[in-house]
């Protein structure tokens, strides 16, 4: 086993130095821009706030206290760390200087723990000061660091974790399995942090059982993949414990297979934009002006690989940013915000630059080698820090002048018990401190799928807040009418806005601040009226659109070559009512289960608008072959009116017998779907 080295007061003291040096060259002038608040160039940022806030008041796992659980938290580990803050006094906006206290000292970890992963060879003390300015040298990395996420934290660990499969690889065969466990334990922490570090922790279960010795490598893997893989399940139980879905909020709105809408196509088109993005990111922070020179942090990554001594360590920092990279891809929006989704594959990337200067150092004539690639390396990625750091107070000026201010606006204005409707779950709610849902569903509203219903459309979210009693609907509004034009322009009133100059990381230039109006909307705790106009009795009811709704009925809608959502108002008798659809071109279909017996005779009816379409219902009842029946249509309803096509059961229908609408010609837009007995 190699001896740990030293304790260095000096290295610890050198490494403290740089760090706040490089802090405070992103802060002072983030606070200057915010005008003496403290900066966060992330809307995100308030989202480990909110969740830290609600375990602070002794409500874990939920956005905001009372609302229920919510899966919107990617890294729980980290959260439970800022409430630790929040429960020594760090609250409201001062919970971000305890963030930066939390990312200070993890990065003063990083570099301790990287100058023990590299202990052993000659030349330490100058190999771990470089691999800890390597660390700094990047100004997108830097941007993360110091961004208030949970990255900060994910290199403290990542690199404590390469300290241990090391001595776990080179323990005596007494103390193997308890340097096993402590990998394992290290793995666990890692994906309660980031739960893509899930290919870290299978990494070092490879690396580590390669050097079982006389333990049993199953032994060995299991030490070190059951208690990451234990957390991994942990989260994943709760999660379909309380929303009936085993992946996270952000895992079902961000992820290329969560968009019913794109096809394969569309998928790999965005996978590859997102590879190349990333890639020509790094290359501008680690080469010239013009990406050339950006091979020298690559070159020394694949030197840890020629060491005998490090190889190890340089194959699992090596693959697991390799794997990591290739796992965020899929994440939709991992090109936007500052790269930040990548920045935990960046770090184990340089972590194994670092090892690669070390693995130089140690070979005879190569020392200068090395440490010239790692000082021209560094050089021309400082030269970068200055525009990250502009960068870093330019989008934390956005979030201050916009974000929180609206919610400084609503904490100010707003009635007592108003709830607001946000689609950034971040800083908005934390600052307001008002209870809020969250249309894009990172955020829990008691136990409804915002997050489903928004990869949807703006029509699947209004179903759900239909379904709110009246009383727990949003009261405000607190939108992009960019991102939500539907919703702002039907159902709110702008009282105030915020518009913002020189945007570079909010959603929109224009926030604005509406008085919400769901008068059009059916209150479903009175039944709705518009049953009567059916005539006989309800058996059974699909509300399109509506993700409960379809979920129970095994709807199937034709995308992602159709299958779009739409919505509209429109009279009903006496009233006017907001229904929420789907669109079925010509030539495709949609079908779902029925939930009870249809009796013959019974009706489908079908509510729809003016779009012209020629529409059969297709039905095989059980032992029979499939009938197909035209629907009529209710010309007869007045123009504005919603539209009713009928189509009469020719048998009788089992339960779970599939019911189809097929589109002859034109386009049906299905807003509603009823099974209707007696005699109608």
């Amino acid at each position: 086993m190699a001896p740990r080295p030293r304790e260095s007061p000096i290295f610890l003291a050198w490494a403290s130095f740089v760090t706040l040096a490089v802090a405070a060259f992103f802060y002072l002038p983030g606070r200057a821009a915010c005008g003496g608040d403290w900066p966060a160039p992330l809307d995100d940022v308030y989202i480990h706030y909110d969740f830290a806030r609600a375990w602070g008041t002794g409500h874990p796992f939920e956005w905001i206290a009372g609302q229920g659980y919510s899966s919107g938290e990617t890294s729980p580990a980290y959260a439970c760390v800022l409430a630790v803050g929040y429960a020594l006094g760090f609250r409201g906006e001062a919970i971000g200087v305890w963030a930066a206290l939390v990312a200070a000292a993890a990065l003063v970890l990083t570099m301790r723990a990287l100058r023990r992963a590299l202990s052993g060879g000659r030349h330490g003390a100058w190999v771990a000061v470089l691999a800890g300015l390597v660390l700094v040298a990047c100004g997108t990395l830097d941007f993360a660091w110091w961004s208030g996420m949970e990255v900060a934290l994910f290199g403290a660990v990542a690199a404590t974790l390469l300290v241990a499969v090391d001595r776990a690889r080179t323990a005596s065969p007494i103390a193997r399995p308890a340097a096993q466990w402590w990998v394992g334990a290290l793995g666990a922490c890692l994906v309660l942090v980031r739960p893509e570090s899930a290919v870290v922790v299978a990494v070092a279960t490879v690396v580590v059982a390669r050097r079982s010795g006389a333990t049993s490598p199953i032994a060995s893997c299991l030490r070190v993949a059951l208690p990451g893989a234990a957390a991994t399940l942990a989260i994943a139980a709760l999660n379909h414990a309380f929303t009936g879905r085993v992946a996270s909020a952000g895992a079902l709105l961000k992820l290329l297979s969560s968009n019913p809408f794109a096809n394969d196509v569309d998928r790999a088109k965005d996978y590859v934009v997102n590879l190349v993005t990333f890639a020509r990111g790094m290359a501008h922070d680690l080469g010239d002006d013009t990406g050339r020179i950006a091979y020298l942090f690559p070159l020394l990554s694949l030197a840890s690989l020629t060491s005998r001594r490090l190889r190890g360590l340089g194959v699992l920092c090596l693959a697991s940013a390799i794997a990591f990279t290739l796992l965020v891809s899929w994440n939709g929006a991992a090109r936007y915000q500052n790269l930040r989704d990548y920045m935990p594959a960046f770090v184990l990337f340089l972590f194994s630059a670092a090892l690669g200067l070390s693995a130089l150092a140690s070979r005879k004539g190569w020392a200068v080698v090395g440490a010239g690639m790692a000082v021209v390396g560094i050089g021309l990625g400082a030269s970068h820090v200055a525009e990250a750091a502009r960068f870093y107070a330019r989008a934390s000026r956005n979030i201050h002048d916009q974000q929180v201010t609206v919610g400084r606006r609503l904490a100010r204005d707003a009635a007592p018990g108003a709830i607001v409707l946000v689609g950034d779950a971040g800083a908005i709610p934390y600052v307001s401190r008002l209870h809020a849902v969250d249309a894009l569903g990172l955020g829990g509203y008691h136990g409804l799928p915002f997050v489903r219903a928004a990869v949807h459309g703006e029509a699947a979210t209004l179903e759900l807040i239909e379904r709110l009693p009246a009383g727990e609907r949003p009261t405000l509004l607190a939108l992009y009418p960019n991102w939500f034009p539907g919703i702002t322009g039907r159902f709110g009133h702008e009282r105030d806005h915020v518009t913002i100059t020189d945007n570079v990381i909010c959603g929109g230039v224009t926030k604005g601040i509406y008085d919400a109006d769901w008068s059009a909307l059916a209150d479903r705790e009175q039944g709705d009226p518009a049953d009567v106009a059916l005539g006989g009795s309800i058996l059974d009811e699909l509300d399109v659109a509506d993700v409960l709704s379809e979920e129970a009925h095994a709807y199937t809608s034709p995308a992602p070559e159709g299958g779009w959502t739409l919505f509209d108002i429109r009279t009903l008798g006496s009233t006017r009512r907001f229904d929420a659809g789907r669109i079925v071109p010509q030539g495709r279909e949609e079908s779902f289960a029925l939930a009870v017996t249809a009796p013959l005779g019974a009706l489908v009816v079908v509510r729809s608008d003016d779009a012209p379409a020629e529409v059969t219902l297709h039905v095989a009842p059980s032992g029979s072959v499939t009938f197909a029946i035209p629907f009529v249509v209710d010309d007869a309803a007045p123009t504005g009116a919603w539209r009713l096509r009928r189509a009469r059961v020719p048998a009788q229908l089992d339960a779970g017998t599939r019911v189809s609408f097929r589109v002859t010609k034109g386009e049906l837009h299905d807003f509603h779907a009823w099974l209707v007995g007696g005699n109608p």
